[in-house]
């Protein structure tokens, strides 16, 4: 196999055991590079500053007022419809409002719409709030909510498709009642449509229109609390307060124009670059800490670190339709084989929370009866044994590039089971064609779920026809339970029919091994209400620095 990781691909398949890997060796090479970018603050700062050409054009004041965040990853598109990333929707969601949002607590509130209701299950009418304007200065209406929606489902001609459809379910059709009156119809009952709309950022019709979409893409017009002012890709994304600001959902107060002047977004994509960004106070909040480098913005005299629960999943899956694993009584041994706890405290630094399963706490449905996972030896050999691998088995856990060190001490938690396990690392997109072809009979990946709802996640893995169903997974009952738990409208019924979902998946083991990280972020200490949040977006609005 070719490109990146092809040698290490090599070496594993030729059986050899991965190099030891302690905690002190992990947190040697992890500050490595941080410690040398330490060295370069000259050369941050002027990637941080906005130095030379890149502050040219931009008021003083707004410079000076603006709040500097270093962002994990580059953008491609500023168009709320036309991407899947999460760094682009922390980012657009500043500049465009939806209707509906969530706040710290991650509780779905009104945001441009005012209320909903649900006439016979397949017909939503929103009431949408009067008297707000897009930053150019439109009325927001009805219309441009029909647009929004019609431009995502796909159903205006001569318009790409977006890669955000999915997200809206079995929506069909947007009808516009009056100005501010609008029904969404669905193919079907769709509990979790007001869920889901929180992925969904309005746009203007008649500016669109009036600039095409490439143009849209590189400088939209929202009605968020703030406006976009320069985008020069690969450096920065700068946005100014929009000072006729309707105000936000009154639920998450206070109501008004927001604080700062403006926010500057930088993508730093090295995590060591962040920190010593924030460190020499080049920017004043750093997203996606590692685990390893939390205790070092712990330490730093002028920030601090910010935690919320995350919402990302990481797991060991098992090919169900491959030897060994097709045997549940070897799937079992695996659960039994990985001792949690030390992977979680010396390798993950306690910055993470092993799961009995796929859902996280916070998740609507979660199943708290479920058994924490332990380590039991003893329990693992005999089932081995009696799976006729008296000798333990040999097996490969593949994983991308960015999961080596977990799976190396996964690996290692499992030998004193008799699991001889080595570790294939693969480039991402080429791990991903093998796990949809069901090619990798054991692996450690993640599944995100920001939308907190069983729905994101379980029918998406775990159905027979689930797109994401790397396992050969198969068993009616999961298909029944989930499709009836996705159509029905009572929230009682749903959740009883998840946790069944959750307890046949707890005997089937298509998976094991799972658990959470906390989001974490590096803030400075003369920022004023910024947390980090579990669905890892960036609100602004109610953010403000004092010197």
């Amino acid at each position: 196999m070719g490109g990146a990781g092809g040698d290490e691909i090599r070496q594993r398949s030729l059986g050899r055991s991965p190099t030891k890997f302690t905690r002190r060796h992990f947190l040697r090479e992890s500050m490595r590079s941080a410690a040398v970018l330490g060295l370069l603050p000259s050369a941050l700062a002027m990637l941080s500053s906005g130095c030379g050409r890149q502050q040219r054009g931009l008021r003083p004041e707004l410079i000076r007022g603006s709040l500097r965040v270093g962002l994990e990853a580059d953008v491609q598109t500023l168009d709320p419809a036309m991407h899947r990333s999460r760094t682009v929707e922390a980012v657009v969601r500043n500049i465009c409002d939806g209707l509906v949002a969530r706040d710290a607590q991650m509780r779905y509130v009104p945001q441009l719409a005012v209320s909903w209701t649900v006439e016979e299950e397949v017909r939503w009418i929103f009431k949408l709030r009067e008297g707000v304007r897009f930053h150019n200065g439109d009325a927001f209406t009805a219309e441009d909510v029909k647009f929004t929606i019609d431009r995502i489902i796909g159903a205006i001609p001569g318009l790409a498709p977006s890669p955000r459809k999915d997200l809206l379910g079995p929506v069909a059709a947007a009808e516009v009642i009056d100005d501010y009156t609008l029904a969404l119809v669905t193919e079907g009952p769709y509990p979790v449509l007001h869920k889901k709309l929180v992925f969904q950022e309005i746009c203007p019709k008649a500016y669109f229109e009036s600039v095409g979409p490439e143009e849209f893409g590189r400088k939209p017009v929202g009605t968020g609390p703030f406006r976009l002012v320069d985008w020069q890709p690969g450096e920065r994304i700068v946005l100014e307060r929009f000072e006729e600001y309707y105000g936000g959902s009154p639920d998450i107060p206070p109501v008004g124009p927001a604080a700062l002047a403006g926010v500057i977004f930088r993508p730093l994509e090295e995590s060591a670059t962040r920190l010593a960004s924030l460190e020499a106070k080049e920017i004043e909040v750093a997203v996606q800490i590692p685990p390893d480098q939390a205790e070092r913005v712990d330490g730093m005299a002028q920030a601090r670190l910010s935690v919320a629960p995350g919402t990302r999943t990481h797991f060991v899956g098992l090919n169900v339709t491959r030897k060994p694993f097709s045997d549940r009584r070897v799937r079992e041994a695996m659960r039994y084989a990985i001792d949690p706890k030390p992977i979680v405290e010396r390798f993950l630094l306690g910055r993470a929370r092993p799961l009995p399963g796929m859902l996280v706490p916070l998740a609507f449905g979660y199943d708290d009866s479920l058994p924490e996972p332990r380590q039991d030896v003893a329990r693992a050999k005999a089932l081995l044994k009696e799976a006729g691998h008296s000798d333990g088995i040999g097996v490969t856990l593949d994983c991308e590039a960015g999961d080596k060190r977990i799976a190396e001490a996964i690996v290692g938690s499992m030998r004193a089971a008799g699991v001889r396990a080595g570790v294939r690392v693969w480039e991402r997109g080429d791990l991903l064609d093998q796990l949809r072809q069901r090619q990798r009979d054991m692996f450690l990946t993640s599944w995100g779920n920001s939308s907190l709802d069983p729905s994101g996640i379980l029918p998406v893995l775990f159905r027979s026809d689930g797109y994401a169903n790397y396992f050969g997974y198969h068993d009616q009952r999961v298909d029944r339970l989930l499709e009836e738990a996705d159509r029905s409208m009572e929230p009682e019924v749903r959740a009883r029919k998840y946790v069944q979902v959750q307890g046949i998946l707890h005997e089937d083991i298509p998976t094991c091994f799972h658990f959470a990280q906390e989001e974490l972020c590096g803030v400075s200490d003369g920022v004023e209400n910024f947390h980090a949040r579990s669905d890892g977006m960036l609100p602004m609005h109610d953010v403000s620095m004092h010197t």
